[in-house]
C-alpha cells in the first residue's frame, strides 16, 4: 500500500488746503466701505462648502465581474478538484491501474485549462500562475507513466532489480510533482477569487 500525503497601499497722494482734505477724507471714506464691500463679497468658501464640494465629487469604484469572469474563475477551481482527486485517498493500493490512473488525470491539465479558453487581462495572473501549475502536473504525469512502464499489472516489481528502483523513485517522483502542483494551481485558484472578490 502506497501512503499519499500531499506536499503540502497704495496710497493716495496728499491733496493740497481744507476742502481739499475734507474732499479727501471722504474721497477715502467712500473708497475704503467700497473695498469693504468687495472684500466680503468674494470671501473664500467655508470649510463646510469645501466639504460639501469634496464630498459630492465622484470617486473610482471597482468595475463589477463579467459572467464570463466569474465562469472562468469557478471553472478552474473545479478543475484543480477534479485533477487532484484521484489523489486524495489516505491510501492506495499501488497497482498498474492506479498508477495509469494518476498518470492521466497529471497530463490532462494543460489541455483542460486551454479548454477553459484566456480569460480577460485582470485575470491573466491568475491564468499564468495556472499554465505553471498545468507543467508541473504535466512532469507528474511523466514520473507516472515511468512507474507504469517497469511494474506488473499487479503493480508488482522484484526486488533489488533495476526495475523496482524505477519504480520507486518514479513513484515519489510523481506525487512530488503533484503536490507542488496542487499548491501552485491552489494559489492560482485562490489569486483569480480574490481578483472576484474586489470586484463584485
Amino acid at each position: 500500500m502506497q501512503t499519499v500525503r500531499p506536499c503540502i497601499r497704495a496710497p493716495g497722494r496728499a491733496m493740497r488746503g481744507t476742502s481739499h482734505r475734507r474732499a479727501s477724507r471722504i474721497a477715502v471714506t467712500v473708497l475704503l466701505a467700497l473695498l469693504a464691500g468687495g472684500c466680503a463679497s468674494h470671501q473664500a468658501p467655508s470649510t463646510a462648502t469645501a466639504n460639501r464640494r469634496a464630498t459630492s465629487s465622484p470617486s473610482p469604484t471597482a468595475t463589477p465581474m463579467t459572467v464570463a469572469e466569474r465562469e472562468w474563475v469557478a471553472a478552474i477551481a473545479h478543475l484543480q478538484h477534479k485533477i487532484d482527486k484521484p489523489f486524495t485517498a489516505r491510501t492506495m493500493a499501488m497497482t498498474r491501474a492506479k498508477m495509469t490512473q494518476l498518470e492521466t488525470a497529471a497530463s490532462g491539465c494543460s489541455r483542460k485549462l486551454r479548454r477553459l479558453g484566456v480569460p480577460s487581462p485582470r485575470l491573466q495572473s491568475a491564468y499564468t500562475m495556472a499554465a505553471k501549475a498545468c507543467r508541473t502536473y504535466a512532469k507528474a504525469a511523466r514520473c507516472f507513466a515511468r512507474a507504469v512502464s517497469v511494474s506488473g499489472i499487479d503493480g508488482g516489481t522484484f526486488a533489488g532489480t533495476p526495475q523496482e528502483r524505477i519504480q520507486r523513485r518514479s513513484l515519489a517522483c510523481g506525487f512530488a510533482a503533484q503536490g507542488n502542483a496542487s499548491n501552485r494551481f491552489g494559489d492560482a485558484t485562490a489569486a483569480a477569487q480574490a481578483i472576484e472578490a474586489q470586484n463584485p
